[in-house]
């Protein structure tokens, strides 16, 4: 890892610009020069990356005149009260250590986990790698506006995470979506498990149960949508020491993935995949996001290696070896 000068510069600058963009999309800067910058890319290309993405970007502006919200819950989910929720979590860090305003106001913002596809959890895993407090507070913000949960049934059921989306895939597939983004997806298929009163939770959960689900769906379906549910396993991994209950994070967690999925309309089948036990070496595949403009890519290779490093599992290397296959060929 460069922890360069260009890179904390280019990260308190990219602090500068608003999370979100265009039609309700995400910027992925911040996460990108972290991801860059932990894959030991050069300081031209943290430069280049930079120059590139924010000339799509608006800038926050001051916050001189901005009121904070009373408490956090006051309007949850409410994209227009952003600044609102950044000058209440500016406040809250000026006084207080990262870890005490994450273990204080995570275990509330855990419901909507789904926030942004997810980028406001990644935003902040990311935040806290880097022990920065302007990025977890725009990463707060950002998941207390962009809030999104399911209020689905808590009753659970014998079956297994591949039995429970076995069973439920029909529902997606057959499903006519409106036109919009992933979150808008989300929020139909959230929707439709609650009026038909559906079981979505299994007896057991675990984070290994939900992350070898999510990279097995990746790997089976090259999917853009699923790509973000196996990033999204390894930041739950980062902020998971700040929850008060972990089983309600994991299965908060489970609901906005199983949702992710349906709202691909993909069918489901259960596969196997026969995996060698060797030992992978990342570096080709790290030196090919290196070249990479894609934002996507950058992460998922990021995402991938750390996982491996931690769980060992042969299916990282192959999804980052997919991702990257034609990258400088």
């Amino acid at each position: 890892m460069n922890n360069t000068t260009t890179f904390n510069q280019l990260i308190e600058q990219a602090g500068e610009y608003h999370p979100i963009y265009g039609n309700g999309l995400a910027t992925h800067l911040p996460m990108v020069l972290n991801a860059l910058n932990r894959l030991n890319a050069s300081d031209d290309k943290l430069k280049n990356v930079f120059k590139k993405t924010t000339k799509k970007l608006e800038y926050i502006d001051s916050l001189n005149n901005v009121i904070a919200v009373n408490s956090i819950r006051e309007h949850l989910g409410d994209s227009s009260k952003f600044k609102q929720y950044l000058k209440y979590y500016n406040d809250q860090l000026a006084i207080n250590s990262i870890d005490l305003v994450l273990k204080q106001f995570l275990p509330v913002l855990i419901v909507g986990i789904a926030a942004s596809a997810f980028h406001a959890l990644i935003r902040l895993a990311y935040a806290i790698e880097i022990s920065n407090k302007k990025e977890v507070a725009i990463a707060l913000a950002f998941w207390s506006a962009e809030f999104q949960s399911f209020d689905l049934s808590d009753q659970t059921s014998n079956e297994t995470l591949e039995n429970i989306l076995l069973r439920l895939a029909p529902l997606g597939v057959n499903h006519i979506f409106s036109p919009g983004i992933i979150v808008d997806r989300m929020a139909e298929m959230g929707t439709l498990l609650k009026q038909e009163k559906l079981i979505i939770q299994p007896e057991f959960i675990s984070l290994s149960t939900i992350r070898c689900f999510s990279l097995s769906a990746f790997n089976d379906q090259d999917n853009f949508t699923l790509l973000h549910t196996v990033t999204a396993c390894h930041a739950f991994s980062v902020i998971r020491p700040y929850l008060d209950n972990d089983e309600v994070g994991l299965r908060e967690l489970w609901k906005a993935i199983l949702n992710a999925y349906l709202s691909t309309g993909l069918g489901y089948e259960q596969n196997e995949t026969v995996l060698t036990k060797d030992k992978f070496d990342f570096s080709p595949l790290i030196n090919k996001a290196l070249i990479s403009d894609d934002d996507h890519i950058i992460k998922l290779i990021y995402t991938c290696v750390c996982e491996y490093e931690h769980y060992h599992d042969p299916l990282y290397y192959i999804i980052a070896q997919r991702a990257v296959l034609g990258i400088g060929n």
